[in-house]
């Protein structure tokens, strides 16, 4: 009886350690992460998931959560990740999208660059990565929101000056919001991110780093990357 046992753990025990699916943490991101089975990151996820036959648990934290199970190892990984939050011991995928940042402002007020915000109040949201250059600037008056749709409104009402965020998810957010009358320059990006998804600095984290690298960098090939990061709600 014991020798059978030997043999079943043998034969089927990584089975059973590779049926544990792989949880993933994200955070709302307008148009980006509406819910764990919605948004063009989450449409990623599981698109990755799929060629890969992995079986992968995407569950929705406010950011300071997310990073905070990360850093315990409560989680496998999590997505979107830039380099102003993430451990440099952490297992890194290739990047998948680059996050440019925009100043949107009231269209009688054009406000583009780092020196037009100094001595303006600019709206800013909770846990969002912003650039060192940006946040270390003493120049500027920050003001923080819950959210980018309440900066969004913020700013349609006045009580702002400015507010930074990406360009998609910005827009996605203004429309929610309803207000009229703000918009951004596209020719005069604040600032440039790569984005990534982040893993434990385990052997299981690393494979998994690299086994979404290797998805990421043959959707791109393949034309499907841009496909899904591409698709209007």
């Amino acid at each position: 009886m014991r020798t059978l046992l030997y043999v079943f753990l043998i034969l089927f025990a990584p089975l059973l350690v590779t049926a544990k699916p792989v949880v993933l943490a994200t955070f709302p991101i307008p148009l980006m992460v509406e819910n764990p089975h919605s948004g063009l990151f989450v449409n990623l996820t599981k698109e990755i998931a799929k060629r890969n036959s992995r079986d992968i648990e995407i569950v929705i934290f406010p950011t300071g959560k997310t990073l905070l199970a990360f850093s315990s190892g409560k989680i496998d990984g999590f997505f979107p990740a830039l380099d102003v939050y993430v451990p440099k011991v952490a297992a890194k995928s290739a990047p998948f999208y680059n996050k440019i940042d925009y100043v949107f402002y009231k269209k009688s007020r054009p406000l583009k660059s780092l020196k037009d915000l100094e001595g303006k109040k600019v709206g800013l949201t909770f846990r969002y990565p912003y650039v060192k250059e940006l946040t270390s600037n003493k120049k500027i008056k920050f003001e923080f929101a819950a959210d980018d749709v309440v900066n969004m409104k913020k700013l349609g009402q006045g009580t702002i000056d400015a507010f930074v965020v990406e360009e998609r998810s910005g827009l996605k957010a203004l429309q929610m919001s309803g207000q009229k009358g703000i918009e951004f320059d596209k020719n005069a990006p604040l600032s440039e991110q790569t984005v990534y998804y982040a893993f434990q600095n385990s052997e299981q984290g690393r494979h998994l780093a690299e086994v979404f690298s290797k998805s990421i960098e043959s959707m791109r090939k393949d034309g499907s990357l841009a496909k899904i990061l591409n698709e209007t709600p």
